[in-house]
Parts: C-alpha cells; sequence; structure tokens
C-alpha cells in the first residue's frame, strides 16, 4: 500500500513537471518563459532551458533582459554538448555586448580565434 502511494506521488510530480514546462512552451508571455527558462538552467534542464530561450531572446533584444538570455542560451547550447551552436550563440553575445556582464566568460568558453578550429573549420 504504501509503495503504490510513494509511486502515486511520484508520477503526479513527473506529470506535473511536464504539464508545466508544455504551458510555458504554449504561452505567448514572452516574460513567463524566460523566467521559466532561468529556473530550467538553474534546475539543469538545459533542453528546456535553450527551447524556451530560442523563442524570447529575439523578443527581448533591447531589453535588459536580453544580454543574460543570449548568455543563457549560449550556456544551455553548451551544456547539452553542442558546442557548435554553443559557439555561435557566445559569439553573438560578445558582439553584440563587448563590455557585457558575461562577456569574459563568453570569450574563456569560446574564443573568437579558436572556435573554429574546435570544430575543423
Amino acid at each position: 500500500m504504501r509503495n503504490k502511494l510513494i509511486l502515486s506521488l511520484l508520477c503526479a510530480a513527473v506529470l506535473t513537471g511536464c504539464g508545466e514546462y508544455n504551458k510555458v512552451l504554449k504561452s505567448s508571455d514572452t516574460n513567463y518563459k524566460y523566467e521559466y527558462a532561468k529556473k530550467a538552467f538553474e534546475e539543469r534542464k538545459y533542453v528546456q532551458a535553450a527551447t524556451l530561450l530560442e523563442d524570447v531572446v529575439k523578443v527581448l533584444k533591447g531589453t535588459d533582459k536580453a544580454e543574460e538570455s543570449l548568455y543563457l542560451l549560449g550556456l544551455s547550447h553548451y551544456e547539452n554538448k553542442d558546442y557548435a551552436s554553443a559557439s555561435t550563440y557566445f559569439q553573438t553575445y560578445y558582439t553584440h555586448y563587448p563590455k557585457g556582464k558575461y562577456t569574459e566568460l563568453a570569450r574563456y568558453i569560446f574564443p573568437l580565434d579558436s572556435a573554429c578550429n574546435r570544430f575543423g573549420n
């Protein structure tokens, strides 16, 4: 009986988490998506974070959240081992924000001169 209760609670927690992500994904509220993407990133759900950030990064352009969203997008791809996309987003980041808050970190992860060498270009 106790095992069934634990299993039921575990299933409910998993389904609730998936349902919330789907709700966010379908939402047109950019700030909601941005905040959920940050939460997903902190929880190491990098695929969810990247998917949501790709939706909002263009919309946030020119806002105070644009810089962080672009950096987190690059970092999400990096953590997913999608180094080609990470390189592109980091280069975009430090091109648009040469004195930005995360520029030094972005350049450290993917220096401009060696990013192409990592992929045999």
